[in-house]
């Protein structure tokens, strides 16, 4: 997530607005591998109202990374949990 590394660069004073939801991919899971079927992870982020950030993860295994990537980001700059709509508005300025 380049959201982190820039947040790595800087390490000073650095504020992160954060939203994540989790949505269903599939209403129907059929057991093929190929079926769509568990869940997806929608992430929005702005980094000192200057560098945004939005992403979906659908692979699983992209999913676990970035749960883990928002938990380092937690640790290295002050997060603050908010509505994706506050973070559009922010966006759209």
């Amino acid at each position: 997530m380049e959201i982190v590394e820039a947040v790595k660069k800087e390490r000073n004073g650095n504020k992160v607005l954060l939203n994540q939801h989790e949505t269903s991919r599939s209403a129907v899971t059929l057991g093929d591998e190929d079926t769509e079927s568990g869940t997806r992870l929608h992430v929005k982020a702005l980094l000192n109202d200057t560098l945004y950030y939005s992403e979906v993860f659908t692979d699983d295994t992209l999913y676990e990374e970035a749960n883990g990537l928002i938990q380092e980001l937690k640790g290295l700059a002050e997060v603050e949990l908010v509505s994706e709509e506050e973070i559009d508005q922010l966006v759209k300025k």
